[in-house]
């Protein structure tokens, strides 16, 4: 993030076939994590917390994913941080209870024309919304952590003059 602009080098989805068998589909994601991590060369891997499923599947199925995209950043040696889902939405639409929509509409919103959707691919953008929002909260995160260090080096420089 650079002030409040922020720019998206690129996004999109890891897509595996429904019928695949669940060790294939783990594969793909490993795979193809690895290679984005690769080619895009993050200084960080950032994922979204498992807060609450009321689908055992679906929260197994997520887990297991995240499991290999985790590997890959730790084969890949970046330092990984995530972030509960309240806290994506309060920071992105400022309301923590926020409903997906919103969520995808703050993020068109926040990133503009640089996230408009693939020709013939609806989907695409409603999916990968969750990715970028996790991605834009680390980076307001960052910036405010880097805000909040330059005051308190301000608030000491001028502590010592005082002194």
């Amino acid at each position: 993030m650079n002030g409040e602009q922020c720019t998206v080098d690129s996004w999109g989805l890891i897509e595996t076939n429904k019928d695949s068998s669940v060790e294939n589909r783990l594969e793909k994601i490993y795979k193809e994590t690895l290679a984005i991590l690769k080619k895009l060369t993050p200084d960080v891997f950032v994922y979204e917390k498992i807060f609450f499923a009321t689908n055992a599947k679906t929260v197994i199925a997520v887990g297991q994913a995240q499991g290999v995209m985790l590997l890959a950043a730790a084969r890949s040696k970046l330092p990984v941080t995530s972030y509960a889902p309240g806290t994506i939405k309060k920071l992105i639409t400022g309301n923590g209870r926020a409903k997906k929509k919103e969520v995808q509409q703050a993020i068109r919103k926040i990133l503009g024309n640089q996230v408009k959707s693939k020709a013939h691919k609806k989907t695409h953008f409603d999916n990968a919304a969750d990715a970028l929002a996790i991605a834009l909260t680390h980076a307001i995160t960052l910036s405010r952590r880097e805000s909040d260090i330059s005051v308190l080096k301000t608030v000491m420089k001028e502590g010592e003059k005082n002194v």
